[in-house]
């Protein structure tokens, strides 16, 4: 099934105006916008959207926008083509939610091609509402509450237009004659856009609650968030794309290596903790936006090594100018070498055999290399390895800074790159017998 079908006309499930959605902007996205990306991204290629009038201003929204490449079609009540004979995915266009649970109606067509497949939810994390007395509809209430998205053949088209184009009383009659078939949403978050003042903020903050979530770590999800999150609400209102955003943060990162360098260890720490905490709003604004691309991971990646590369020219540099001891240019030499291997190394690892250009998905390597039985070395390594992220380093390092200054800020980063580079050689020989195209990450 690649073929939707988008009513910005006629009444929905709760007999709401399906008409006065798509225009409307949270996340910097009109609806109807952010509709056509989310369901592209669940695998339609064709979309219809029926509309009031032959020229609507949803048109308008749509055009110029690189990331839509499907056929887009309009159509009027009037002027509708003959149904299309296969099954179709149809869309209320005030549905807002994630291209996974579209994915799972997509996926779960029945075998009885006559059936209609309404998409239900029944998770208490689910933005739902229910009828004004307070109580659900039967139709939602056996097998859970009805999300906007349904996989049915398409003549139910021409059901609509004998129903006026209710929604409802389409979905009623075939429940009622038991030609209904539940699919259980499984994405992260759905609802839908009524006529409140507040649906505005409503959207945003169930799209801001659930990129929220997507942070890995403890320290990133519950401490790192309460500043990246507020800081992301505004960076969104801006013309800024999460690749100007990941620039920009690493900037700030810069600043780290140059206050070690010139004898102000803490204020180096601090440099690389604020940048650390704000690489979260690139990722955050991307997903909010619907701008996730494999480039924008690999210019996230490569930006924040330049903060890690700063961070250790100065450390030793400025360690140097302080006590003239040559282990510090030593030290500082050695690290260098380890991070330059390191990030040839993970580059190629990304590249060959994942889909991926965060280094996040580096440490899925274990599910190629390990065996049965694990080294001594890599157990180690897997105990420290959450030490390795960045979140979580460079509040160690600010500690660190405050507490000891220089020695322990070099003596650790060098004790810690020779650990990882020990894991890296023993992933290298493993490797070897695992080939690019059978990895399970392509």
């Amino acid at each position: 099934m690649d073929h939707a079908i988008i009513l910005a006309y006629g009444t929905g499930l709760d007999d709401e105006d399906l008409s006065r959605h798509g225009e409307l902007e949270f996340g910097s996205l009109p609806q109807i916008k952010r509709l056509v990306i989310t369901a592209q991204r669940a695998g339609i290629k064709t979309f219809t959207i029926l509309t009031e009038s032959n020229d609507p201003p949803l048109k308008r929204l749509l055009e110029g926008d690189k990331r839509i490449v499907g056929e887009i079609r309009w159509n009027t009540p009037g002027d509708r083509a003959e149904a299309p004979r296969e099954r179709i995915l149809l869309l209320q266009s005030n549905l807002v939610a994630t291209p996974e649970g579209l994915s799972g109606i997509i996926d779960s067509v029945p075998a009885e091609q006559d059936y209609i497949n309404i998409l239900s939810d029944v998770s208490e994390d689910a933005w739902v509402r229910e009828n004004g007395n307070g109580k659900v509809s039967e139709i939602y209430s056996r097998g859970g509450l009805a999300v906007g998205a349904i996989s049915a053949p398409g003549t139910i088209l021409d059901e609509l237009a004998s129903q006026s184009w209710n929604l409802k009383h389409v979905i009623r009659k075939h429940a009622d004659s038991n030609n209904l078939v539940i699919s259980h949403y499984s994405g992260a978050y759905w609802m839908r856009l009524r006529d409140e003042d507040d649906a505005r903020s409503k959207a945003e903050d169930l799209i801001f609650k659930y990129v929220g979530k997507t942070a890995t770590g403890w320290i990133s999800r519950n401490i790192n968030s309460k500043i990246s999150l507020p800081t992301s609400r505004i960076l969104i209102k801006t013309p800024l794309t999460p690749n100007m955003i990941s620039v920009g943060i690493n900037i700030i990162g810069l600043f780290c290596g140059i206050f070690y360098a010139i004898g102000h260890p803490v204020l180096g720490a601090l440099c690389m903790h604020i940048a650390t905490i704000l690489d979260r709003s690139d990722g955050e604004v991307a997903r909010v936006k619907l701008m996730e691309t494999k480039r924008g991971q690999w210019v996230d990646t490569i930006s924040d090594q330049f903060t890690v590369l700063s961070f250790l020219i100065g450390v030793p540099l400025g360690y140097y100018f302080l006590t003239n001891n040559p282990v510090a240019i030593v030290l500082g030499a050695v690290n260098l070498s380890i991070f330059t291997f390191f990030v040839i190394w993970s580059f190629y690892f990304l590249s060959k055999y994942t889909d991926s250009g965060s280094l996040v998905a580096y440490f899925e390597v274990d599910k190629l290399v390990e065996e049965k039985k694990t080294s001594g070395i890599r157990k180690l390594i897997k105990i420290v390895r959450p030490l390795g992220r960045r979140n979580v380093y460079s509040l160690g390092f600010l500690v660190l800074a405050i507490i000891g200054g220089y020695p322990w800020v070099l003596g650790i980063t060098t004790a810690a790159l020779i650990l990882f580079l020990i894991h890296q050689l023993e992933d290298i020989i493993k490797l070897r017998k695992v080939k690019p195209e059978n990895s399970t990450f392509k």
